[in-house]
């Protein structure tokens, strides 16, 4: 009897260590900011996929498909929809997409922050959506993608998001 006791109170402790053991929100977003930048300083991934004139790498779990607008993908992992944007005109130096977000004060900045390395510039953003989500961010020059995100894995998402932007590629046509 004693040890079904010992063995419940010893089960409860591991529950109530573990459950402690998973990271904030605001540790995710933390660490999802400074790792996108890090990836962005860090030599891009190789394309392994082509869509229309788009180049990019789109990591293992992930699919990525055209959408009616040539400027945008839908990129899925799982239940998760991405949306990633090609301003063709926009160079690698360009802020755009940083100045819309900054101008843009409907919804609240929960972190951001920029970066600018080898003549490129980007930005990695959290803002508020609603109670329950955030909307990611992430920018390199004239590419963005974002998402609308519950509060988990904020930080591999944004990982991943800056992965898949600082890969892209545009193809120029032949004249």
């Amino acid at each position: 009897m004693k040890r079904k006791w010992f063995l419940a109170a010893a089960s409860c402790v591991l529950l109530l260590t573990l459950t402690g053991c998973g990271k904030t929100v605001e540790e995710q977003i933390d660490t999802g900011v400074a790792s996108a930048q890090t990836v962005f300083e860090e030599n891009p991934q190789q394309p392994n996929k082509t869509i229309g004139k788009i180049e990019l790498y789109v990591p293992a779990g992930y699919d990525v498909e055209e959408s009616e607008d040539p400027n945008n993908l839908i990129i899925t992992k799982g239940s998760e929809s991405y949306i990633l944007f090609v301003n063709y005109y926009e160079k690698e130096d360009s802020n755009l997409h940083y100045e819309l977000l900054k101008n843009d004060a409907s919804k609240k900045i929960i972190k951001e922050e920029t970066v600018e390395f080898d003549g490129a510039f980007g930005f990695s953003a959290v803002r508020e959506y609603d109670k329950e989500q955030f909307e990611l961010i992430v920018s390199s020059g004239g590419v963005k993608m974002s998402t609308i995100s519950e509060d988990k894995n904020i930080d591999q998402k944004l990982v991943d998001m800056m992965t898949i932007v600082r890969s892209v590629n545009i193809v120029k046509e032949n004249e």
